[in-house]
């Protein structure tokens, strides 16, 4: 079988064409870009809460970096957020340098305070759509100080699925006074504790105090060991308070009252315990603001003394 001339030129032409393909197919394997598909991320290992507030969280953010280029990222700083939802609930700056070796992975803990207000307002909007689980969103912007790539900024970010977390709640409802009336040195103080959380929790060693403003803290005390709180609860305790009959409390006209109420400011302390590793071994510090009642009667009681 005899080709033409033209078929022959054909298939010279589609040899030399396949040969050309193979060689850029085996050049571009052999000069690739060494970084090509590799990409450093971040992975929030794990949130510490160190105390809580009745208005911020103090944070620590444990985070992994994961480096898998084959050059080291020499970074400056890093601004960054979290997102709960679409709720940005803490926003703010790591202002200390880092490394994070070639082809390695690095931690970097960070200590940061969130304000509660947006972050109370995006647990309350769940709360009322029914949900008890949310997503929290990650992202780092890391300013480097060697670029790579002719880049100067990296930015990586995270999500994670995990609780809708609820602060426990501390409302006081009253005053017992049967023990004052027989002792003259003790009042119960009725408190309203709230914990929606799926897991327990344990107020370690509280101690607490009132402060009737220019009587300064007029009620104080403590209960050693602790008090547990159980899961998904809102329960009334009553905890001691010693008095001091000091001659400033028994001014009863320096007692402000609002109507039949005393204005007064609870400060209650103690160290949470939990099951739950976010909150377990946290300070707690609550400032809670209200009137009561009960008080007019106690400033009754003393009025006699």
């Amino acid at each position: 079988m005899k080709f033409s001339k033209t078929a022959k030129t054909l298939v010279i032409f589609f040899v030399l064409l396949l040969l050309g393909a193979a060689g850029w197919y085996f050049y571009k394997n052999q000069n690739a870009n060494p970084v090509s598909g590799l990409k450093p991320r971040v992975e929030l290992d794990d949130v510490r809460i160190d105390a809580i507030t009745d208005s911020t969280l103090d944070l620590t953010l444990n985070l992994l970096l994961h480096n898998p280029l084959p050059v080291g990222l020499d970074v400056a700083d890093m601004a960054y957020s979290v997102r709960m939802n679409e709720t940005v609930i803490l926003e703010d700056e790591y202002a200390k340098p880092f490394v994070v070796k070639a082809s390695d992975s690095s931690s970097l803990s960070i200590a940061a305070q969130l304000k509660l207000k947006n972050l109370i307002a995006e647990v309350n909007e769940q709360d009322r759509l029914g949900n008890d689980s949310a997503n929290y969103h990650f992202e780092g912007v890391f300013h480097l100080r060697k670029p790579f790539l002719g880049k100067d900024t990296l930015r990586l970010a995270m999500d994670k699925r995990a609780f809708v977390y609820h602060l426990p709640g501390i409302k006081v409802v009253g005053l017992n006074l049967e023990k004052f009336r027989l002792s003259e040195s003790e009042v119960l103080l009725r408190l309203q504790v709230t914990n929606q959380n799926p897991f327990a929790l344990e107020f370690k060693n509280p101690t607490y105090s009132i402060n009737l403003g220019k009587q300064g803290n007029v009620l104080e005390g403590s209960n050693p060991g602790g008090t547990q709180v159980s899961k998904n609860s809102s329960d009334i305790y009553e905890v001691p308070f010693s008095v001091d009959m000091g001659e400033s409390l028994k001014t009863g006209s320096q007692l402000l009252f609002k109507g039949s109420s005393l204005p007064f400011k609870l400060n209650f302390k103690c160290k949470l315990a939990s099951d739950n590793k976010m909150l377990n071994d946290s300070d707690l510090n609550y400032v809670v603001e209200g009137d009561m009642a009960d008080l007019q009667e106690f400033k009754k009681m003393i009025d006699k003394k």
